[in-house]
């Protein structure tokens, strides 16, 4: 099943982007938002390219469905009524046992992410495969329907468009016919043999321990005042410019940036955001963000969200295993390649509009860099209007032979404006 999104405008057709936007959002009245021609939307949910379609089962009959979220930014909280999904693998990996849900629980999909389900078809009827809407009370877990992260999931992950009204159904599925009584599955699932085993991941000593930070940045509404902005915004917000832009004006950044590059205080005025970071936080194609990831090695990673909605972290070539959500140990370890990287909370008490004084949203993994995918590949925000515009990171694995790339290296000079 692939799941899809699809906007018109009132007319049936699908608009561009505004070529003239001076901001990524578009806030509901505004018109020089990126995202701007789509606040006027018509939604179609489709699966398969079709909305709403029919599929049949008969009672007691167990199948597998294979299930790719592959809208441009929302986040489906996938639920089948009057039944239970039986998860068996995440991103095309196989976990270790079959994990089933409650009753009509769901199971979260971020933009890009897959799983493999099993629904063993009820007593005959007609049954809404539907998904919910993320903003709802009480919230649903990012990882497999475990209770990681209450937090409800923001509706609009990408910020940029209205919200349909949910529940949408993505099929109807019909039960009938005479009863076919299959067994599921029990006991342990077969391992995947590309990979290393989840006790060598998480007995290896890392190679390398590595921070990553998702942060937002700009000139407008609550970003304007220095005490709510981080402290990266107001150098990083300098240096990507009109020029950086091509001439146009754009205020606002979506970054995904090596979090050990701190940066300095201001000399002029250290009360002012810090300055001279040494690393791109947008997308670069001629550089990569690490210089010492090699073949072989095995590395723990923790990506941290510094932003008021949520991001979908996927890495290409090499998933990882992932270990800890919010600072909180899973009890079972799951592979993945993509996964909702959980916003930043405002505390009780605080300035809701204040990333500084906000709990933020954190992953934490193990990896291991397979021989076959020496070379350049990228990872990014899965969120189409947010990877578009930056936020986005070039990886290089080296050779094994690189064993200088292992020696403490001096920081590289910030690079000339596009």
């Amino acid at each position: 099943m692939v799941l899809q999104v699809i906007r018109t405008d009132l007319n049936g057709q699908v608009p561009f982007v505004n070529p003239d936007a001076q901001h990524l959002g578009s806030d509901l009245g505004t018109v020089n938002g990126l995202w701007s021609t789509y606040q006027n939307s018509n939604f179609y949910f489709t699966t398969n390219g079709v909305t709403n379609p029919t599929l049949y089962m008969r009672p007691g009959e167990v199948q597998r469905w294979r299930v790719l979220n592959a809208a441009s930014g929302e986040t489906l909280v996938v639920a089948l009524q009057g039944h239970r999904l039986h998860i068996i693998a995440n991103d095309g990996i196989t976990i270790p046992e079959m994990r089933t849900l409650g009753l009509e629980v769901p199971y979260v999909m971020g933009v890009g992410q897959r799983v493999d389900l099993l629904v063993k078809a009820g007593a005959p009827g007609t049954y809404l495969l539907q998904t919910l809407d993320p903003a709802a009370p009480p919230g649903w877990s990012v990882v497999s329907g475990l209770d990681i992260d209450p937090a409800p999931r923001n509706a609009r992950t990408s910020g940029d468009f209205p919200s349909p009204t949910y529940p949408v159904t993505l099929a109807t599925i019909v039960v009938a016919g005479k009863p076919r009584d299959m067994p599921l599955p029990t006991g342990p699932l077969p391992v995947p043999q590309a990979l290393p085993s989840i006790d060598t991941m998480l007995r290896t000593p890392p190679d390398a321990v590595r921070n990553l930070a998702f942060e937002n940045c700009g000139q407008r509404q609550s970003m304007e005042s220095l005490t709510s902005r981080l402290p990266t915004c107001g150098w990083y917000f300098e240096r990507y410019d009109a020029s950086f832009w091509g001439g146009t004006a754009f205020t606002t950044l979506n970054m995904m940036r090596d979090d050990a590059d701190q940066g300095v205080p201001n000399p002029y005025d250290p009360a002012q955001p810090l300055v001279d970071f040494q690393k791109e936080a947008l997308f670069d194609e001629d550089q990569s963000l690490f210089d010492d990831m090699i073949v072989g090695h095995f590395e723990e990673w923790t990506v941290v969200n510094r932003s008021f909605s949520d991001h979908i972290f996927h890495i290409h070539q090499n998933p990882f295993l992932l270990t800890h959500v919010n600072g909180r140990e899973l009890p079972v370890p799951e592979w993945h390649d993509t996964l909702i990287l959980p916003a930043a909370q405002p505390q009780p008490g605080n300035d809701p509009q204040d990333i500084n004084t906000a709990t933020f949203g954190s992953m934490t993994f193990r990896t291991h860099f397979d021989p076959d995918t020496v070379g350049s590949f990228v990872m990014h925000c899965h969120i189409l209007t947010h990877e578009d515009i930056g936020m986005m990171q070039r990886l290089t694995i080296l050779p094994a032979d690189s064993v200088g790339a292992r020696q403490p290296r001096s920081p590289r000079p910030p690079r000339a404006h596009h």
